[in-house]
């Protein structure tokens, strides 16, 4: 069955233009893109090396919170401190989730 790339309706076969917008038709959907939060970015955590970022990284975005790693330009690999931002929308609630991991008990590995 065709698509409508711009109205993502779907139509019976046989049509090849959108009798919405015009649109010609297509056999399948991409996925919409998103798009980014609006607003700046702001620093919501500083790892002391790129692993730790992208561990805070990977758990912000199990929350659907796009995070992004920042540091000095200038080098091939990130020295020192490194910055995790997400947009200012989400700095609360990022740095809520990002508390409440650091204080949470190890799991015990025996259970």
């Amino acid at each position: 069955m065709p698509f409508c790339p711009q109205c993502r309706y779907e139509y019976r076969a046989g049509l090849r233009q959108c009798p919405d917008c015009g649109a010609e038709l297509v056999d399948e959907l991409l996925p919409e893109e998103q798009s980014p939060p609006s607003g700046p970015l702001v620093t919501i955590y500083i790892a002391k090396d790129m692993p730790e970022a992208s561990l805070v990284k990977s758990f912000l975005e199990e929350f659907q919170i796009e995070s992004f790693i920042g540091y000095e330009a200038g080098s091939a690999y990130p020295v020192g401190q490194i910055e995790v931002r997400v947009a200012e929308a989400y700095a609360d609630e990022a740095r809520e989730l990002i508390a409440e991991f650091l204080s949470a008990p190890p799991e015990d590995p025996t259970l």
